[in-house]
């Protein structure tokens, strides 16, 4: 070999060394272990990804609580439709019934009522506003959940449907999803977190150290009373 050749099969080496090195810990950190020493705080209840009931259709809903009758007065069909909302906030079917509108339904647009129904037993108020319509159409209204009504099993089950829509091969997958032991049927203000968290494992991985980590996430309502995680 000429000795102006050598110095370049020398660095060659070196590059291709280094590459190798690197290779070699990446692999490392490929071969991820079962989860151990994980720190942080444990919570009592497995949740088994994507299984668990399915999210409760608008056509369920109405099959539950069927329309009101000829003859019925617009607080019989509003109280049909807190029904079925209610129903759906919840995302779990149990007895539904309806409680009563305070005062007369209102007339004019931005005018409120509140209204109650019951699910499995708990009070659930709304608010109810008239909103502006078009003449010769029918009154409308928006309705606003003052009060979220929630299941554990549905919430367990909103989890499990929320870590399988995770990467499952990604650093952020989850592993071991658990959540809180929630009461059979609770309640908690749209648009704030309920108290309870749900969580799964994140990984960390430095040359084939690895660490492990609960991740806790809140168990939030939006503004309309459905469970997020977000």
């Amino acid at each position: 070999m000429s000795r102006a050749l050598a110095p370049t099969v020398a660095a060659v080496t070196a590059v291709v060394t280094l590459l190798s090195g690197c290779t070699d810990t990446s692999h490392r950190c490929d071969d991820r272990p079962e989860p151990s020493d994980v720190s942080g705080r444990r919570r009592p209840v497995a949740i088994r990804p994507g299984g668990g009931i399915p999210a409760l259709t608008t056509a369920a809903a109405a099959r539950a609580v069927p329309a009101a009758g000829p003859g019925a007065t617009g607080t019989d069909r509003l109280l049909v439709r807190l029904q079925r909302e209610t129903l759906l906030m919840a995302d779990d079917l149990r007895p539904v019934r309806p409680g009563r509108c305070t005062g007369t339904l209102p007339t004019r647009a931005g005018a409120t009522a509140r209204c109650t129904v019951f699910y499995a037993d708990v009070e659930v108020p709304w608010k109810v506003e008239r909103t502006g319509t078009p003449r010769g159409t029918r009154p409308r209204s928006t309705t606003t959940p003052l009060t979220g009504v929630h299941t554990a099993r549905a919430v367990y089950a909103a989890y499990a449907r929320h870590v399988a829509r995770s990467d499952a091969d990604g650093p952020l997958a989850p592993r071991d999803p658990r959540c809180d032991r929630l009461p059979d049927v609770f309640t908690a203000p749209p648009g704030e977190n309920t108290g309870y968290f749900c969580q799964d494992i994140l990984w960390s991985c430095r040359s084939g150290d690895f660490d492990f980590t609960w991740n806790d996430l809140p168990v939030r309502t939006d503004d309309h009373g459905k469970v997020t995680f977000e």
